[in-house]
């Protein structure tokens, strides 16, 4: 575990501007590589707020050659274009799998690489989906510090990102960045003890909500569509040629917005892999499949 601790200090010491400057937009992107298994997590605005709208965690568990596992882990927070990280939602957490194997493969990997993570969590508890949805998320919080919770809160606070960023904790601004997110400020300047407290309240608020929502695993039609491809030649199989399963449903979703969300998750975790040719046959991606990729990149804005 202090591995992991060390590795999260150091990644996030390496990008601090970048990650304030991502996060005062509303979009962060944080990569990792853990025991063998490319993990990616981000927080994401899409839509708007409607009377049904969740404020949601998803897991995508994404078919990938280059891993150890075949697979890599890319998991999100979404939440509507405006709504700050603490909010009134309500929560709900989704699993995303190709195929009816994958949450076992996932399984195997959280209680082998992460076992010290696994054995906290699952102490006199069940090892149900919730329970693995808790443990991914504890993992998330040791690799980010918690900034996919509270967004840039969380940096101004943490002293292991620098001087620079905790020195904004005692500008007169704070007060009006607290009370954004709906936190309580009694003046201009607060005290590191105070700002820190008021910060872990909300995280401690936000995971409390997340570990009693609702979860649901659901086989995605477009990571099926991606296994299918990557495991066949273009004779046997063309995605935009022949039948494509992308074309799928999820009727546990009121609109299409898990295909958006999807295609974004595919296109980080296949970006460096897609732009780099010499990576394409270890990653069994044919013409084919570069063509189908291409098309998502585009319609993401990915280059």
């Amino acid at each position: 575990m202090k591995n992991l601790i060390n590795k999260g200090i150091a990644a996030l010491k390496s990008t601090s501007g970048q990650f304030m400057d991502e996060l005062n937009k509303g979009v962060v992107l944080v990569t990792e590589k853990l025991n063998g298994l490319p993990i990616f997590m981000s927080l994401e605005h899409f839509g708007k707020q409607t009377p049904t709208s969740y404020d949601e965690k998803h897991y995508f568990v994404i078919p990938f050659e280059l891993s150890e596992y075949k697979f890599a882990l890319h998991t999100m927070r979404c939440l509507p274009k405006g709504v700050p990280e603490v909010n009134n939602l309500p929560k709900r957490r989704v699993f995303h799998f190709a195929h009816e194997h994958a949450e076992a493969g996932l399984r195997q990997y959280m209680l082998h690489s992460t076992d010290e993570i696994m054995r906290e969590q699952a102490v006199g508890q069940t090892n149900t989906l919730q329970e693995l949805a808790n443990s991914i998320d504890e993992l998330d919080r040791k690799l980010t510090y918690g900034m996919l919770l509270v967004g840039g809160l969380a940096a101004i606070a943490n002293p292991l990102l620098g001087a620079g960023i905790a020195a904004k904790a005692v500008l007169p601004s704070i007060t009006g960045l607290l009370n954004k997110y709906g936190l309580r400020a009694s003046a201009d300047k607060l005290s590191r003890y105070q700002l820190e407290k008021e910060i872990n309240a909300a995280q401690s608020t936000i995971i409390d909500e997340f570990e009693a929502a609702n979860t649901l695993q659901v086989i995605n039609p477009i990571l099926q569509e991606l296994d299918l491809t990557l495991r066949t030649t273009e004779a046997e199989h063309d995605p935009l040629s022949s039948f494509n399963l992308a074309d799928g449903h999820l009727p546990e979703f009121h609109d299409e917005k898990w295909r958006e969300l999807t295609e974004v998750a595919i296109c980080h975790v296949y970006k460096e892999v897609f732009n780099d040719p010499s990576l394409h046959k270890q990653a069994n991606l044919e013409a084919k499949d570069l063509r189908w990729l291409k098309l998502m990149f585009a319609a993401n804005k990915v280059n």
